[in-house]
C-alpha cells in the first residue's frame, strides 16, 4: 500500500511540474513585457511598427545557429529594407564571454556598419576562447574601426555593468532564461515563427 501512494504522490508531482511548466511557457508568449528597446544594440528602421528584441550570448551556441541559420532571411528581409527595428540586448552568462561581449559592443560603438561581419567572423571561429589578441586581429581586419580606441574598451572592460544590467533585466522578465530569446513589440516569439510574427504585424492594420 505504502508502495502504490509513494507511486501516486511521484504522479501528482510531476503532473503538477508539468502544468506549472506549460503554464509558465504560455504566460510567457502571451503577457506582454516593459523592455526599454532604447538601450539595446539597435539596427534597421528607428521608428518602424515593429520592434523585435533580441537576448543573446555571443558565445552560446545556439544563438550562433540561430545567426548562422535564420538571422541571414531576417537581416536581408526585413533590417536592410527598414521594415523593422531590430534590438539585440546582449548577455554574458557564459564563462569567458565578457572578453568577447565587450569587443562586439566596441565594434558596434566604433562602426555601427561592421557589427555582423565581426559577429559573423567569431561565429565561425572553432576556438572556444578569443583571446584579446585574437579579437584585436578581427578588428583590425574590419573597416574603420580605431584599434586604440577598441583596445581601451577591452582592457577598462567598460561594458561590463550594461551587460550585468541586461543580464538582470532578462531574467526579470523571462519565467525561464533561455537564449536566445526573442521579443517582437513586447511578445515572446519562438525562433521557428519568427517571420510568420513579424509578416502578421507589419500586415496588420492596428499599428501604426
Amino acid at each position: 500500500m505504502g508502495r502504490i501512494i509513494d507511486k501516486l504522490l511521484v504522479i501528482t508531482t510531476i503532473s503538477v511540474a508539468m502544468i506549472f511548466a506549460v503554464s509558465t511557457f504560455w504566460i510567457d508568449l502571451l503577457v506582454p513585457k516593459n523592455i526599454d528597446s532604447e538601450n539595446g544594440l539597435i539596427f534597421g528602421n528607428k521608428n518602424a511598427k515593429v520592434t523585435l528584441v533580441m537576448f543573446e550570448d555571443f558565445k552560446c551556441k545556439y544563438c550562433k545557429e540561430y545567426f548562422n541559420d535564420t538571422f541571414p532571411e531576417i537581416k536581408e528581409k526585413y533590417i536592410d529594407t527598414n521594415k523593422i527595428k531590430y534590438v539585440i540586448m546582449p548577455l554574458s552568462f557564459i564563462y569567458g564571454s565578457k572578453l568577447l561581449t565587450n569587443a562586439a559592443i566596441g565594434v558596434y560603438e566604433l562602426k555601427r556598419d561592421q557589427f555582423f561581419e565581426f559577429i559573423s567572423i567569431v561565429s565561425a571561429k572553432k576556438s572556444k576562447n578569443l583571446t584579446k589578441q585574437d579579437l584585436i586581429m578581427i578588428a583590425k581586419n574590419l573597416d574603420g574601426i580605431n584599434l586604440e580606441i577598441f583596445e581601451e574598451f577591452l582592457d577598462q572592460k567598460i561594458f561590463n555593468n550594461y551587460l550585468d544590467e541586461n543580464l538582470e533585466l532578462a531574467k526579470k522578465i523571462m519565467p525561464t532564461f533561455e537564449v536566445p530569446a526573442v521579443y517582437i513589440n513586447s511578445h515572446r516569439v519562438e525562433i521557428d515563427k519568427i517571420e510568420n510574427a513579424i509578416d502578421e504585424r507589419l500586415n496588420y492594420k492596428g499599428y501604426k
